[in-house]
C-alpha cells in the first residue's frame, strides 16, 4: 500500500495509534512505528507519521525516540502527529479505561498536550522541564544530531485543540464534520493573532475517509478555497491497492 502511494501522487502515509484491534474490529494491533520503520525501509519519497500519537499512552521521551529512530531511516520524512487521548464517554475511552486510565476533561487535557509539545522540543535542544504533568533534568543522549525535531502536527476535532495548536504546533489536522469551515477560520484567527501568519510556516490539513468511487479520493474544491492545503485520507486493510494507484495517478496529473 505504501508503495503504490509513492509510485503514485500521494505525499505520505500515516499510522493510527490504537494498541487494541477491537476499537476498529480487528482481532489485533500493530505498533505504529514499528509499522513505519518497514515502510521507511521500501520507499524513498513519501513522508511518514503516526497521526495521531497518543500522549496519555507515549512518554514524550520515548515518543522522541521513537522518531528520531525512524528520522534515522527516513531522513526528512518524519512528521510528529500528536492528539490528546480520549474523550471520557467517547468509544476510544474504553481503551484507556481497559488498563486502569480514566480519560481526562477538556481543560486538564489541553494543558497537557501543550506540555507535551513543549516536552518533545525539550528532549531536542537538550533542556530541562518542570511540568505538571512531565519533569525533564539533566537528561541527555537521547536524540542525536544529525536530524532537527521533526514538524508537530495536532489532531483536532474540538475548537480549543484546535486554537492550541494553531499557537503551538508546526500544523493542525481537523476532522471533517460540519463545523468544519469554522474550526478552519479559528486557525486563521489565531495565528493572526498571535502575529504568525505571515513569519512561520503551518500545516493546515482535513481528516477524512477515501471515496473510492472519487476519481481524487474526495471532492477538493472547497477544502482548498478555505486554505486547506492538504487532505489525510483513511482506510483500513485490506487496502485497495489498485484504487490507491488510480487516485495517486490522478492526484499527480492535478498537481503537474
Amino acid at each position: 500500500a505504501a508503495r503504490a502511494a509513492e509510485e503514485s501522487g500521494f505525499d505520505g502515509v500515516w499510522t493510527f495509534d490504537h494498541f487494541s484491534g477491537d476499537m476498529f474490529g480487528s482481532s489485533h494491533s500493530r505498533d505504529p512505528f514499528v509499522a513505519l520503520a518497514a515502510i521507511a525501509a521500501v520507499t524513498d519519497r513519501v513522508s511518514l507519521g503516526v497521526l495521531v500519537a497518543n500522549m496519555v499512552n507515549r512518554h514524550p521521551v520515548a515518543l522522541a525516540s521513537a522518531l528520531n529512530s525512524l528520522q534515522s531511516m527516513a531522513p526528512g520524512r518524519v512528521w510528529c502527529g500528536l492528539g490528546s487521548g480520549a474523550t471520557p464517554g467517547s468509544r476510544f475511552a474504553g481503551e484507556q479505561l481497559a488498563i486502569g486510565r480514566q480519560p481526562n476533561d477538556g481543560p486538564t487535557r489541553q494543558r497537557q498536550l501543550t506540555e507535551t509539545i513543549d516536552a518533545v522540543r525539550a528532549v531536542w535542544a537538550g533542556t530541562d522541564l518542570d511540568g505538571e504533568f512531565v519533569t525533564l533534568g539533566g537528561l541527555a543522549g537521547v536524540v542525536d544530531d544529525e536530524h532537527p525535531v521533526p514538524p508537530i502536527i495536532i489532531g483536532a476535532s474540538g475548537d480549543a485543540t484546535v486554537r492550541l495548536a494553531a499557537r503551538r504546533a508546526d500544523g493542525v489536522n481537523i476532522r471533517m464534520s460540519s463545523s468544519f469551515a469554522d474550526r478552519v477560520a479559528a486557525v486563521h484567527e489565531e495565528r493572526a493573532a498571535c502575529g504568525e501568519a505571515s513569519t512561520t510556516p503551518f500545516d493546515l490539513s482535513v481528516f477524512d475517509a477515501l471515496d473510492l468511487d472519487h476519481p481524487v479520493g474526495g471532492p477538493i474544491e472547497a477544502i482548498a478555497e478555505l486554505g486547506v492545503g492538504r487532505r489525510t485520507l483513511y482506510v483500513v486493510a485490506p487496502y485497495p491497492i489498485a484504487a490507491f494507484r488510480a487516485i495517486g495517478d490522478q492526484l499527480s496529473s492535478i498537481r503537474h
